[in-house]
């Protein structure tokens, strides 16, 4: 019994998931490791009510990756409660000068592999717009940044469109070696981003503290530095980073025609060369 046990067990389907949790944690990205984790357990709980034979092997399996998964929640929260505030910025209404690399270009540094963002509005086309601007500078700043994680509210007028829009950019991102994951949470209120570096800003109106532009072809369409804001409060908090500090690194150039075959440890194409400060 125990030999056909150790065979059935070796059979078990492992979901890609798993594999990639792992490495997350091997490589210090230990937000994403907990987000895979949870992908597995969905996907290993499916498995498991599909084939009552294997039933008890799935649930097993299920347990270890739970048990996990709350270790590194736990250190995450443990993380969190240490943290201290850094900064206190109050943004008037109608102040310009704002934009995203301005208001938070200075916490979005090499430091950065990984970044969640939770943003529940993004239904309208300006929250998209906003939403591309905002990873723009986050992918041009942060050069090591591998994954990034958002949680938004689903668009329950347009939903097909929304999940369009996301899995577009999520495409794109993957041209520059940055693996997106999103996810829907119709009960999300919160407003933040959390970076690996251990920093956490939250932003009243999260992403969309911008007054809309009066006309089409004005300044401010492209640099959001021109555009008038609405009134809203920014905190930045600090807290021990959540990934593991960067080895020496070589310089690489942004945006190459084709990416390096070993990309675990080199800083990801950025943006075209023409934006290079080469």
């Amino acid at each position: 019994m125990s030999q056909a046990h150790y065979s059935e067990e070796d059979e078990l389907p492992k979901p890609e998931s798993i594999s990639n949790a792992v490495k997350c944690e091997q490589t210090g990205h230990i937000m994403e490791a907990i987000l895979l984790y949870e992908e597995s357990i969905f996907k290993l709980n499916q498995l498991a009510n599909s084939d009552p034979k294997k039933q008890q092997l799935y649930l097993k399996h299920l347990k270890m990756y739970e048990a996990r998964a709350n270790q590194l929640r736990d250190q995450v929260k443990a993380h969190l409660h240490s943290s201290k505030m850094l900064e206190h910025i109050t943004i008037e209404r109608d102040a310009r000068g704002r934009g995203y690399q301005r208001l938070l270009g200075a916490y979005f540094n090499d430091s950065v592999k990984e970044a969640h963002l939770n943003e529940p509005q993004l239904c309208e086309q300006h929250h998209f717009k906003n939403l591309v601007n905002f990873l723009e500078v986050l992918v041009k700043s942060c050069r090591y940044l591998k994954y990034i994680r958002l949680t938004t509210r689903p668009d329950l007028a347009l939903p097909k469109n929304q999940l369009h829009i996301l899995q577009q950019i999520r495409a794109d991102l993957a041209t520059g070696n940055i693996h997106m994951n999103f996810q829907l949470d119709e009960t999300l209120h919160d407003r933040k981003i959390v970076l690996s570096s251990g920093v956490v800003i939250k932003i009243g109106r999260g992403l969309h503290y911008f007054e809309p532009c009066e006309h089409l072809y004005t300044l401010g369409l492209c640099d959001f530095d021109f555009r008038k804001c609405l009134a809203t409060e920014v905190d930045v908090w600090k807290c021990r980073a959540f990934a593991k500090p960067l080895r020496q690194q070589p310089e690489h150039p942004a945006y190459q025609a084709t990416a390096p075959k070993d990309i675990d440890q080199r800083p990801h194409p950025g943006m075209p060369s023409i934006y290079s400060s080469e």
